[in-house]
């Protein structure tokens, strides 16, 4: 049985005007097959991408690393996050072994093809 393949876009999202005076970060959220799957799991606080595209977390390599993809404003030690393991398998991408320490529900282990993946994560660059 061929794996499901799933599609991965990357959206950012503005931040609101702040009340406080505090400034209030954007965020990149990751959309897979259509779904905020961050929003579904994780509502303590904003995704972390913005620091991920600076270390180049989100490339897709042989070696499997461990990526934050989203933490509180306060700290990852009281209201957890959510990180993922994300590994090259041969033509594609894996998203797994997700962790979310919050409380919240967990999500299924997702693959990309490569192909899309590596475009996808090259537009969020430039953009």
């Amino acid at each position: 049985m061929k794996p499901e393949i799933s599609t991965i876009t990357f959206f950012c999202v503005s931040p609101d005007a702040p009340d406080d005076g505090y400034f209030a970060p954007g965020e990149i959220r990751p959309l897979i097959d259509g779904r905020d799957v961050l929003d579904e799991v994780f509502d303590e606080g904003v995704t972390n991408l913005w620091e991920s595209l600076e270390g180049d977390a989100l490339a897709a390599g042989e070696t499997a690393r461990e990526v934050l993809l989203a933490g509180p404003e306060c700290s990852t030690s009281c209201c957890g996050a959510v990180r993922v393991t994300i590994r090259r398998e041969g033509p594609d991408v894996l998203w797994t072994d997700w962790e979310n320490s919050s409380d919240g529900p967990g999500l299924p282990d997702f693959r990309f093809a490569a192909g899309q993946y590596d475009a996808e994560v090259a537009r969020l660059a430039r953009d």
